[in-house]
């Protein structure tokens, strides 16, 4: 029996508590029967506190509302999760797409890099080249001028001493108090 079916048939239960009730203390008061008012007050009264307990259990055992906000919140608890795996996926792909742009940047840089020193050398080899037949160029020059010509060597080379000097003064160093000397 699911709540709805409990719940009615608990209240049907209570409403014929309440009605015998009502009619034992409608059969009774003509009568002065005064046990059998009470019994029937009796019977109300347990009536009524079945209805209310009634009420009070399917208040408490109803879930429906919370079930409702429950599944809406996990609802948007999914929906939640699957902006952030689609901001994350596409965070992945931004920093795979990154780093392609990257090792592209990169491999351009080296073959320019590679073309530039190419250039560089074949430029260096030919101002080598230049520079080397200027400068060969200029030493026949020189040879030609007669400025490559071997020198007769000197001789000697003597060392003239300087003349005898009389030694110097030695210092004197005073002893006194409060007097320093070298």
């Amino acid at each position: 029996m699911d709540l709805s079916t409990r719940t009615k048939v608990s209240t049907a239960i209570a409403a014929g508590i309440l009605l015998a009730g009502f009619a034992v203390i409608l059969a009774s008061a003509p009568h002065d029967n005064m046990a059998g008012a009470i019994g029937g007050a009796c019977l109300v009264m347990v009536g009524l506190s079945l209805t209310i307990l009634t009420f009070v259990c399917h208040w408490v055992r109803n879930t429906s509302e919370e079930r409702r906000i429950l599944g809406a919140a996990q609802r948007e608890a999914q929906a939640e999760r699957s902006r952030y795996l689609a901001a994350q996926a596409a965070l992945e792909n931004e920093r795979g797409r990154l780093l392609r742009d990257l090792a592209a940047e990169r491999a351009s840089i080296a073959a320019t890099l590679a073309a530039e020193r190419a250039a560089l050398a074949a430029e260096f080899q030919e101002n080598r080249a230049t520079e080397l037949a200027e400068a060969f160029q200029t030493g026949v020059e020189m040879e030609r001028a007669g400025m490559l010509q071997r020198r007769q060597p000197q001789r000697g080379n003597l060392l003239k001493f300087p003349g005898r000097q009389a030694p110097a003064p030695a210092l004197t160093r005073e002893r006194e108090h409060g007097v320093v000397g070298p």
